[in-house]
């Protein structure tokens, strides 16, 4: 692609070898992403993360001063381009700031901070996750073509980092969760002497009667001793 720096490419080709790291952490995943699109994206000055978990709007990860800023001010409303990016799947461009009207407060904030220009791209990690990743310019006019396909290039190759992470982090959680459960059932076993299975029923039962999670009750009985029972 004509027009890329040679910072750009190296930004991608780091990125790019990052989804081959089985142990990548999700968060520090998150905050490179947010990190490297302004070197990936020279016309950004300042990036952020968004998701969308269970219907709700999430900011995970920035880079600059005004992202956190405008997302609670998303937040706040219900309402904003990242959020329009992150519900729709659709990219938001909004290259005069002080003319936008779509959401007047995000708009006046924005100029006050001194973004002018935002380009927002949808970011599907996943089937069951989807988000924007949002980049911030304090020039208008910022994301031409060259910029913009850039930026379409890195989110997607930041899609495929995010999926990859999570992955590892659900996989984590749930051998985390099979190993405190384990340690409950050995719990009620001794002290019941009961059979595994007759252990894993108990923590079935309480769960419903409860209505907690099994893996939450597991947890307290490993770390009390006790298991609730109202």
């Amino acid at each position: 692609m004509a027009g890329l720096t040679s910072s750009a490419w190296g930004c991608l080709e780091q990125l790019s070898r990052s989804l081959r790291v089985d142990e990548g952490d999700l968060q520090a995943t998150l905050e490179a992403i947010a990190r490297n699109a302004t070197i990936a994206v020279p016309a950004a000055d300042a990036a952020g993360i968004n998701l969308v978990e269970r219907a709700k709007f999430v900011p995970q990860a920035v880079f600059g001063k005004a992202p956190p800023i405008l997302d609670k001010i998303q937040q706040q409303t219900g309402s904003g381009p990242c959020i329009d990016s992150s519900r729709d799947q659709q990219i938001v461009e909004i290259a005069r700031m002080e003319f936008e009207g779509r959401w007047p407060r995000f708009s006046r904030r924005a100029v006050e901070l001194g973004v002018h220009s935002m380009l927002c791209l949808p970011l599907l990690a996943d089937e069951r996750t989807i988000g924007s990743l949002s980049l911030y310019a304090g020039q208008p006019d910022a994301f031409d073509e060259a910029a913009s396909g850039l930026a379409n290039l890195f989110c997607a190759l930041a899609a495929l980092a995010l999926g990859d992470a999570q992955r590892t982090d659900r996989l984590r959680k749930a051998m985390n969760n099979r190993d405190v459960i384990g340690q409950a059932k050995g719990i009620l076993m001794e002290r019941h002497r009961i059979t595994s299975d007759d252990a894993f029923d108990m923590l079935i039962a309480a769960s419903k009667r409860l209505n907690r999670k099994v893996v939450d009750l597991a947890v307290e009985l490993a770390e009390t001793g006790h298991l609730s029972v109202t």
